[in-house]
């Protein structure tokens, strides 16, 4: 049996073939691994954000709450002066937007995950006690109204959570 000249460089090419094939599968694998760590790194990135953003409504709550407080108190007593009472009104509005704006991060947040920008496991884990409070809360209701909220991301998202129909 001859092998010809043309046999062994068709061979060769099979070999040099089927390499090709096996580093391309190892690079497509390499590269979709790289890929998801870019999408898992971003993920947290978007995630942090939101947390960050989060967090510093709370603190801006808290800290027009706590500069209320004394005036509320003396409104309950019946003892504050009409410039108290003046600036406890602007207090108040300033609570409302600080409380509107705290509720603004939650919908974006929700947005985001309903977009697949965060990782739904985690997110759920980390904001569904908080979703549920925010939505049930006696205090917000005149925010979460099914019917005429603007906030529907959130409402979606306490309603695939919580299974409601």
């Amino acid at each position: 049996m001859q092998i010809s000249t043309s046999d062994v460089i068709a061979t060769l090419s099979l070999l040099v073939s089927i390499g090709a094939v096996i580093f391309a599968k190892s690079s497509s694998q390499k590269t979709n691994q790289i890929a998801q760590e870019n999408l898992n790194l971003q993920h947290g990135i978007v995630e942090l954000e939101i947390s960050q953003s989060i967090e510093n409504a709370k603190t801006k709550i808290n800290d027009i709450s706590m500069t209320m407080a004394p005036f509320v108190s003396k409104e309950k007593l019946n003892k504050i002066s009409e410039e108290e009472s003046e600036l406890l009104g602007l207090y108040r509005k300033s609570l409302n937007a600080a409380t509107q704006t705290l509720i603004n991060y939650y919908d974006s947040a929700c947005s985001k995950y309903a977009d697949g920008k965060v990782d739904k496991v985690r997110f759920k884990k980390t904001y569904k006690v908080e979703i549920r409070q925010l939505v049930e809360s006696d205090d917000l209701k005149e925010y979460f109204d099914p019917l005429t909220s603007s906030y529907k991301p959130v409402l979606n998202v306490y309603s695939e959570w919580e299974h409601l129909e």
